[in-house]
């Protein structure tokens, strides 16, 4: 499945790409939206949980709440909104019992066109990335018990991918969990040639920092650069276990599915 959007506004454009796969599952249970509301654009991503039918129902709720709601660029009212999804989800793990486990990790980015402005937030282990200056940064931490050792020094970076609990999630859309939402406190500025990348598990655990980074210098537009992420996962085996999925979204000041790789 793809999607592929020009978003011209009158500051700022935005041009993106979305793509899910499977993997060798014979179900997707990850989901991603894209949404206009006036001059702030939102991008979700989330990966559903519960089994075939629970974490698809999960992840499309979510979708389909945030694509009828207000795309407010606070951070209060962004984490409520956040927080009434989830509380949506549980309502209907009471009123479909078969629905009961069902739960899913969600980050979202939103982009004020007109201020030239972005917030995200994120629940679970799905992540953005943000791409500036040459450098490729993580902006979220995982909710995850192999997030906790690596903040405490207990583990590695490089040994989360082969660690065994790396999939318990210590919070998540749908939970009962203490570990809430994350939201960005304020908006950050943003400008042509910045870049951004959300995604689910299925393509961080297989591809490290450089290699995102060295895909997205080599592609000529961000359909390229999808294409290419996903084309990697797949090559090496990554998405074996479970479903990927990436959005890309590029900044320019016209339209142009090009980025600039500037250094200021």
């Amino acid at each position: 499945m793809t999607q592929d959007r020009k978003q011209a506004e009158a500051a700022l454009a935005l041009v993106h790409h979305s793509q899910t796969d499977p993997g060798d599952r014979s179900y997707n249970e990850d989901a991603f939206c894209h949404v206009r509301d006036q001059h702030v654009v939102s991008f979700a991503v989330a990966d559903g949980m519960g089994g075939a039918a629970g974490g698809l129902r999960a992840s499309t709720l979510a979708m389909q709440a945030i694509r009828g709601a207000p795309l407010s660029m606070d951070p209060a009212v962004f984490r409520a909104q956040l927080l009434a999804i989830s509380s949506h989800i549980q309502a209907q793990q009471q009123a479909h019992p078969e629905y009961s486990s069902m739960s899913t990790t969600l980050v979202e980015l939103r982009i004020d066109t007109h201020r030239q402005r972005a917030i995200w937030a994120h629940w679970g282990d799905s992540r953005v990335y943000w791409f500036r200056a040459k450098e490729l940064m993580a902006m979220t931490s995982d909710h995850s018990v192999v997030q906790c050792l690596v903040n405490a020094g207990l583990l590695s970076p490089s040994a989360v991918a082969t660690y065994p609990k790396k999939n318990v999630l210590l919070g998540a859309v749908g939970t009962q969990s203490e570990v809430g939402p994350e939201v960005l406190e304020q908006p950050i500025d943003i400008s042509t040639g910045d870049a951004f990348l959300l995604c689910t598990d299925g393509i961080w655990n297989g591809l490290s920092p450089a290699d995102i980074e060295a895909s997205l210098q080599r592609a000529g537009c961000v359909q390229d650069w999808i294409n290419d992420l996903m084309a990697t996962v797949r090559s090496q085996g990554c998405g074996d276990n479970d479903n990927f999925t990436a959005t890309g979204v590029w900044v320019s000041n016209d339209g142009e599915n090009t980025l600039l790789l500037h250094s200021g």
